[in-house]
């Protein structure tokens, strides 16, 4: 009988210390998921953070100012011959024949075209 009761109070003393860690383990789960999604952020930020920096060390680079003035302002060394490259704009004589036309006569035009060269 005495056995019996200390076996009985061990399984009571069991299933009380079982019941204490199950009630707190979805708590404990989502405090470690939250925990899990702080940590991704902050590596986010701080890869962010460094992104940030380099850009702005670049930015405020004396290559990046010169290369600004130049841009923006004209500005040439000294001694420095300045180019300009225009592009040739060329004359539209047929397109305007073809916008009165329909887009199907003037694909199967293409097509046609197509054939005869490939023949």
């Amino acid at each position: 009988m005495n056995s019996r009761l200390v076996s009985i109070g061990l399984g009571i003393i069991f299933l009380f210390l079982l019941w204490l860690v199950v009630k707190d383990y979805p708590q404990k789960a989502e405090v470690s998921r939250q925990l899990n999604d702080v940590k991704t952020k902050l590596e986010s930020l701080t890869r962010d953070e460094a992104r940030q920096k380099s850009l702005a060390e670049y930015l405020s680079s004396e290559s990046y100012l010169e290369k600004q003035a130049r841009i923006r302002l004209n500005l040439k060394k000294e001694g420095e011959e300045v180019v300009f490259i225009y592009k040739k704009e060329e004359p539209e004589t047929g397109k305007e024949d073809n916008k009165n036309e329909n887009p199907f006569l003037l694909k199967l035009k293409e097509w046609i075209k197509m054939l005869w060269i490939a023949f």
